[in-house]
């Protein structure tokens, strides 16, 4: 198996490229790429051995004479990812393939909210998960882990959220692999929960799109060129901060700070059901919220001017459904606003947001914007393309 860094930057172009588009032959490839059919050739040859990608006939020349032309396609057993998402009511784990397809996975209420009792929880359960399955250890990229916290100048640490008080001070590099036992990434739940919907959810085949992450807080990310735009110290669209946590917001920790000032105390955000959505004051919490998100997407349209707004996150479905109709009943999302605004998604894998954390390892192994090395077109007998 090839080392993870050792993928060079042009076969990480062409796993991108069959990600995104599926199975391609070789002449597709060159042409899509700029590259010569002897590099891709080539390229291909060594993908074929790594076991990272598969031939098979293309349906389109059957019958006809002649050599028959051969699609690449990525194996989806080539190589295996662990997720962990991590909020102050749960852990949920997964063992996902290379297409994203969930092999295996885990939910559990979270007992104990202090770092170790999580994260001693999930390595017990990553570990359990891949033995269950019986994979091979070096078939295993890495494991993603994901957790709420905005980025600090620190690229890797992360505020702690009010739930998670009693946390030290993580260092994402240093503190989480010793709990798994594997090569560790890290994201913040929010950009976690975008790459899930970017490989395998609503935007998969959106090119430039934004992401409305609502949990506890007010999370997001964007995407350009289906490159996950990180910006200066990973804080790139944390849309939160322009909601001042001193004022109403749309989180779901004001949420519950609303309902607690009614004197409906709640101690998770999952125990938020439809008796307490039909509270006079949770109506009114609701039509607040959804107006300052609409703001929030014209503010987004403006700036990124992006082809889709994805929204999603862990608050109940009710509430998130009924923020994308709001803002769906103004089109125009507000006046002076002269030109098509983008589509506006529900966000089809919020349910699992393990998979955005297990899609981490993958993006950091063949996605060309994580290539660390010099980006040329010819062959590197240090790198795999």
């Amino acid at each position: 198996m090839t080392e993870l860094s050792s993928l060079g930057f042009n076969a990480r172009r062409v796993l991108a490229t069959l990600r995104s588009s599926g199975p391609r032959s070789r002449a597709d490839l060159a042409r899509l790429l700029d590259l010569t059919p002897s590099t891709v050739t080539r390229l291909a040859g060594h993908l074929l051995a790594e076991g990272l990608v598969l031939e098979e006939s293309d349906p389109m020349r059957a019958g006809q004479k002649g050599y028959p032309a051969k699609l690449l396609r990525m194996e989806p057993r080539g190589l295996y990812t662990a997720g962990v998402y991590a909020d102050p009511d749960r852990i949920m784990t997964c063992i996902a393939d290379l297409t994203g397809q969930i092999i295996a996975r885990e939910d559990v209420a979270v007992p104990d909210r202090a770092f170790s009792a999580i994260m001693s929880e999930a390595g017990e359960r990553v570990r359990g998960l891949i033995e269950a399955a019986g994979l091979e250890r070096s078939r295993v990229a890495g494991c993603g882990v994901s957790y709420p916290g905005q980025y600090s100048d620190d690229p890797t640490q992360v505020m702690r959220i009010r739930q998670f008080e009693a946390w030290p001070d993580v260092n994402v590099e240093r503190d989480l692999t010793p709990w798994f036992g594997m090569p560790v990434q890290h994201m913040n739940d929010a950009k976690a929960a975008c790459l899930a919907e970017l490989y395998h959810g609503a935007a998969r085949e959106e090119r430039t799109f934004c992401h409305i992450w609502l949990s506890y807080g007010i999370g997001g990310a964007a995407v350009i060129d289906q490159r996950l735009h990180l910006g200066r110290r990973n804080g790139a669209a944390e849309w939160g901060g322009l909601f001042p946590k001193s004022q109403p917001r749309p989180s779901g920790q004001h949420l519950l700070d609303t309902l607690a000032a009614a004197g409906v105390t709640l101690e998770r955000l999952s125990d938020v059901d439809e008796t307490h959505l039909a509270l006079d004051v949770v109506r009114d919490w609701r039509a607040h919220a959804a107006e300052q998100l609409r703001w929030l997407c014209l503010v987004i349209a403006r700036t990124y001017a992006p082809d889709a707004i994805v929204i999603g996150g862990t608050l109940h479905p009710a509430l998130i459904e009924g923020f994308i109709a709001h803002i769906a009943s103004d089109p125009a999302l507000g006046e002076d606003f002269h030109i098509a605004p983008p589509r506006i998604l529900r966000a089809t894998r919020d349910t699992l947001p393990q998979l955005g954390a297990a899609a981490l390892p993958i993006h950091d192994f063949m996605s060309p914007s994580t290539f660390r090395g010099p980006a040329v077109k010819g062959w590197s007998p240090q790198a795999v393309g």
